[in-house]
């Protein structure tokens, strides 16, 4: 098929609803690394970006269209000095159509040093510059980007090791500290790459391309997958142009807080709302974790300013977080005295309680998590997990 027609069948293709167009578009594993890489990003059902990039020994050149919370494009240029080590980065971000985001940072450019990076942020307004320190093997990164790995994997084959901690510079203006990104090869074409923490698999072709990106097991929960080139400053267009009609997307998971009072208790639950976007999110435990942040991003937060009995158990008034634990004797909900803290960050030596969850199949199936507290009487109550054919529950009062 010529290369025209192909992009442009593909590009119609992701503008249809997700389920259908998904299904049409085929990884293309078997092919060797063509130029420009072309890498679609999915959650469960949903596309959340489609990425191109091109990188040689001397430069990457990318292009993020991003669908979340509504439809942006990036474009990033990065110089690469010996061994694939990042020199400079050129970053802007527009709207999809092109126009700029009112507020935001237009552009901005980034010099790597040996102890800092050096960072000018341009807007309409004048330019701002500063530095921030950072140690270590530095890899600039774009939220959502996972061609940007490749620098990484480039720089494990450049030096022939196995094994390597990155330390991921995000290109934004707002951040100052960077996040640690230890990859390890094995197999051959593998890698892993430990996000926060939880391991994300990526295969490539040898050569450090890559073929495609499983974090299924990790926080993120996406698939990435090559697929044929598109025309992406089309795409950003058509992608905006259809949410006039159809909406954004939104974020991944948006947040919430449930309010109740159980006695004299008056209670509160923040937490983020995940979608299922046709995932089987129970499967294995919930989404795969042995511990689950009961939520999604930061970490959910329970409020009470009286003394609780949760499960039987007490838990004094004040601020803890909540999580679930799936274990061979079903999921249990756990108090943990931290708070405030992302919700990667779990520290089981803080553990209040622990308490059984009971599991029943829900009447209403919820698109998104649910969280709610429901009084049943004077002094007690119920608060439930809902998401998905699944409802779990753990009796409250008052003490």
């Amino acid at each position: 098929m010529p290369s025209t027609v192909r992009n442009c069948r593909l590009a119609a293709l992701v503008l249809l609803p997700l389920a259908a167009g998904l299904s049409a578009i085929s990884p293309l594993y078997a092919q060797s690394a063509p130029a420009p890489t072309t890498l679609l990003v999915r959650l469960g059902s949903d596309t959340l970006a489609i990425e191109q990039y091109t990188r040689t020994s001397a430069r990457m050149d990318g292009v993020l269209v991003s669908r979340s919370p509504f439809t942006t494009l990036s474009h990033y240029t990065i110089t690469l000095g010996a061994n694939s080590a990042p020199v400079a980065a050129e970053y802007s971000l527009r709207k999809g159509d092109g126009t700029t985001i009112q507020g935001a940072m237009q552009s901005l450019t980034m010099h790597f040093l040996s102890d800092s990076v050096h960072m000018i942020g341009h807007r309409a307004t004048g330019d701002t510059a500063r530095y921030n320190a950072a140690h270590g093997e530095l890899i600039p990164y774009v939220n959502g980007s996972y061609g940007l790995f490749e620098i990484a994997l480039a720089r494990l084959i450049d030096t022939g090791r196995d094994s390597a901690q990155f330390a991921l510079v995000p290109l934004a203006f707002a951040v100052r500290n960077t996040n640690p990104l230890p990859m390890t090869r094995y197999a051959g074409d593998s890698v892993r790459i430990s996000w926060f923490g939880f391991p994300v698999y990526a295969r490539h072709d040898g050569r450090g391309h890559l073929l495609g990106v499983d974090g299924r097991a990790s926080t993120i929960k996406v698939r990435v997958d090559r697929v044929a080139n598109v025309d992406m400053d089309s795409l950003g267009k058509s992608w905006t142009a259809r949410e006039s009609t159809a909406g954004t997307l939104g974020p991944a998971s948006t947040r919430d807080t449930v309010r109740a009072t159980i006695g004299n208790a008056n209670l509160w639950i923040d937490y983020g709302r995940p979608a299922l976007r046709g995932r089987n999110v129970w499967v294995n435990g919930v989404l795969g974790d042995s511990i689950w942040r009961t939520g999604a991003n930061a970490a959910t937060q329970l409020h009470s300013d009286s003394d609780l009995l949760i499960g039987g158990q007490v838990v004094p008034a004040g601020t803890y977080t909540l999580w679930t634990q799936v274990t061979r004797d079903g999921y249990h909900l756990i108090v943990n005295k931290q708070f405030g803290q992302w919700g990667t960050e779990y520290d089981a030596s803080r553990d209040l309680i622990r308490v059984p969850l009971r599991d029943t199949p829900s009447p209403t199936p919820a698109e998104r998590f649910t969280i709610g507290v429901d009084p049943r009487s004077a002094s007690d109550g119920v608060i439930t997990l809902a998401w998905g054919s699944k409802l779990l529950t753990v009796p409250v009062a008052t003490k």
